[in-house]
């Protein structure tokens, strides 16, 4: 019995942690949402605007890194070509 309340306020505490944690990075997120929003001129959801995100994400690492290994700029463009057909089925 006493290992079930441990492990129920262990449980407590990292869902407690994991809430707050959420919380500090939902605000960024959400700002970006916004501006997204108001550059699109209509509203979009948490979920296309972490599509959009990874979208960015995708384009830098597949841009930037000029002198990699052909393998791996190779990969980043095919993630680049998979994230923007995804924020094109979307968004």
């Amino acid at each position: 019995m006493e290992n079930n309340i441990t492990i129920s306020r262990h449980f407590l505490v990292l869902s407690t942690i994991v809430n707050i944690v959420l919380s500090k990075v939902s605000v960024p997120v959400e700002a970006l949402r916004k501006y997204y929003s108001s550059v699109l001129e209509r509203e979009i959801d948490m979920r296309q605007t972490w599509l959009l995100i990874n979208a960015q994400a995708a384009f830098v690492f597949a841009a930037l890194p000029a002198d990699g290994p052909l393998v791996l700029r190779m990969a980043c463009c095919a993630w680049f070509i998979h994230a923007v057909l995804l924020c094109k089925r979307n968004i």
